[in-house]
């Protein structure tokens, strides 16, 4: 990839690889993702990190959609 700017750098990259501090990981339906949570029983999936290649297309495990956090303590 070719950026042309004339913005330094530093400024253009500045917390790219940040992650959110309040991103944690749950298990669920045996797929290890990262979600933010939103309240005490909702959060919102951050990205899919150990599954299968087939739960990617499942319009539910995409990012941005809502899963509930009841009976998720972590991976294990």
């Amino acid at each position: 990839m070719t950026l042309y700017t004339v913005m330094p750098p530093e400024l253009l990259w500045s917390g790219m690889w940040n992650e959110g501090e309040d991103t944690r990981e749950i298990k669920m339906n045996g797929l290890l993702m990262q979600v933010r949570p939103v309240n005490e029983n909702e959060a919102v999936i951050v990205r899919l990190l150990e599954c299968p290649l087939e739960a990617y297309l499942n319009p539910a495990n995409m990012p941005g959609s809502i899963v509930p956090l009841s009976g998720n303590p972590g991976p294990t």
